[in-house]
């Protein structure tokens, strides 16, 4: 496994130094050698206008239903293009995707959100021109008025990093938290994750690192897949001449809240042993500041996480939302 994954980086690195790229149409046509995957749960609304967008420039769609109750997938049951698959039961984000990874066709795996816009051409323009140790691309995601979203990717969440989120505003982090931060990137950058809210990865690596780790219902398994696929010498590259809107737990308070429950839920996961415990402490200094300082939704999922950062703190990982 290490022995090929490192010849494939060897390999791509030969083409970088050569300053190659490859193109990614699909022989015979304009579209891109890739397949889009889209995980719904109760996400109709919006399906629809982004396949239309989506199947102009991509040879196919996979769409997985993580056991709907609003029959979400009803309105593309039988689209031509598109592979509709019905899970039984919600099995979370990175189980669901993995499962429509494995029914995609093309080159690049193009995972998409249903809650994006994306415009006609943004997938054209993300996927092409790529160096061909480039494993991972997104966009820069934005918010309704274009400012630009620190959920984008960031950097390897390490303690300190997580010490910084807990005692700065976010205009003061720069390159020094865990998610991207003022001044943002205008060209082509490397990071060291990226959000899978709009990310293509090359397929065959992937599969290589056999996809997206299951422990993780939702959250953190970006990170976690990004970190993998650089230790086998590929980049990971966020792409802001492409900027998407994202609406980010969009909707309800405890719509919000809940993602941050599982957020940390997924964090302690990934963090094991006594760094657990003092990340656990580190979460629980900022959002213990959030309760008392900030208001609304924040304030709310502030005191919300604080029963979870304590499990942390004893070592645990906290029950799911």
């Amino acid at each position: 496994m290490a022995t090929s994954e490192s010849g494939g980086a060897r390999e791509a690195g030969k083409a970088r130094d050569a300053g190659e790229t490859r193109e990614i149409g699909a022989a015979g046509g304009s579209a891109l050698d890739a397949t889009a995957v889209i995980l719904i749960h109760n996400d109709g609304s919006r399906l629809v206008p982004l396949l239309d967008v989506l199947l102009a420039e991509v040879r196919d769609a996979v769409v997985v239903d993580n056991a709907s109750s609003d029959g979400s997938a009803a309105v593309i049951d039988g689209r031509p293009g598109v592979t509709l698959i019905r899970n039984e039961r919600n099995a979370g984000f990175a189980a669901g995707v993995n499962v429509g990874a494995r029914a995609a066709t093309g080159a690049w795996l193009l995972l998409v959100n249903p809650d994006v816009y994306l415009k006609p051409g943004q997938a054209t323009a993300l996927l092409s021109g790529l160096a061909d140790d480039v494993a991972e691309v997104a966009p820069l995601q934005v918010d309704a008025e274009g400012a630009p979203r620190a959920e984008t990717g960031g950097y390897e969440p390490t303690l300190p990093r997580y010490l910084v989120w807990a005692i700065l505003p976010a205009r003061f982090h720069r390159g020094f938290g865990p998610w991207l931060a003022p001044p943002f990137p205008t060209d082509d950058t490397d990071v060291d994750w990226l959000s899978g809210a709009l990310l293509g990865i090359r397929r065959d690596v992937f599969e290589r690192l056999h996809g997206f780790d299951e422990r993780f219902f939702m959250y953190h398994e970006d990170i976690d897949l990004a970190r993998r696929a650089r230790r086998a010498g590929y980049r990971v590259v966020c792409r802001p001449s492409v900027r998407l809107r994202h609406d980010v737990a969009s909707g309800l308070s405890e719509r919000r809240i809940r993602s941050g429950r599982l957020s940390i839920e997924s964090l302690a996961i990934d963090v094991p042993g006594w760094r657990r415990r003092v990340l656990g402490a580190i979460l629980g200094l900022g959002y213990g500041l959030r309760a008392v300082l900030a208001s609304g939704t924040t304030r709310d999922l502030a005191r919300a996480v604080l029963p979870d950062c304590a499990a942390m703190i004893r070592g645990r990982v906290p029950a799911r939302a």
